[in-house]
């Protein structure tokens, strides 16, 4: 390690007195008030170091690293940038506020627990109309879909046929869906189709005369 000049201040002498860190890192001064002072801090050392200027703390910070002792702050500022020191020694930190402790309390607590989450799937179904003769042109009963958000019809038409959804924001006024059209299979007339509840309202219509069961499923 090379020679590195390092000056303290004579207050006896009101002037700057040289100090010497040699290769065996042992400090070398011929001031006496400069030797009791060091000998102050040879002492404290040998225990725990304790500031409380923030400038002092950071400057500390290299020497607490090469010491391999324990510092102890008072200032928040320096507290947060000697954390990586409070994680090297993998000590236990202490906090003297209630309510950092608090917090502190209630996060171990959860930390030791189990965290469960559970989001449950919202459903409901109904008939519309159950072996029912219709007519071209008829529509069922509305249907609230307020609290969900997809939907399905199924049944049978009983004939070749389709059906469409009408939507409506108000339950009065009503308005067809052109994308929720749907076609009966050619040989079974089942039919079914599923659509978005956009509107809060919705109710089927009926694109064909004769023998019908249209059922629903709201989904959230």
């Amino acid at each position: 390690m090379p020679n590195v000049q390092i000056f303290v201040r004579d207050t006896t002498n009101n002037k700057n007195v040289p100090l010497e860190v040699d290769s065996s890192n042992k400090l070398s001064v011929s001031d006496a008030t400069a030797q009791l002072s060091l000998s102050n801090i040879n002492s404290t050392l040998g225990s725990t170091l304790t500031v409380s200027d923030s400038t002092a703390q950071s400057s500390l910070s290299s020497i607490d690293l090469a010491l391999g002792g324990t510092l102890t702050t008072s200032n928040l500022a320096a507290e947060g940038s000697l954390a990586n020191i409070e994680s090297s020694v993998a000590g236990t930190l202490t906090v003297s506020d209630s309510t950092a402790q608090s917090h502190l309390n209630n996060i171990h607590t959860a930390l030791s627990g189990t965290l469960t989450t559970s989001s449950g799937v919202s459903r409901t179904n109904g008939n519309l109309s159950v072996s029912a003769s219709v007519t071209n042109g008829d529509v069922t009963s509305s249907v609230d879909a307020n609290n969900f958000k997809n939907a399905i019809v199924m049944g049978n038409l009983g004939a070749n046929g389709d059906i469409t959804i009408q939507v409506s924001n108000d339950n009065t006024n009503w308005y067809e869906d052109g994308s929720s059209n749907f076609y009966s299979n050619f040989s079974t007339y089942d039919v079914s189709g599923r659509f978005e509840c956009t509107a809060r309202y919705w109710r089927v219509k009926y694109n064909i005369s004769g023998t019908a069961t249209i059922r629903y499923a709201l989904v959230a």
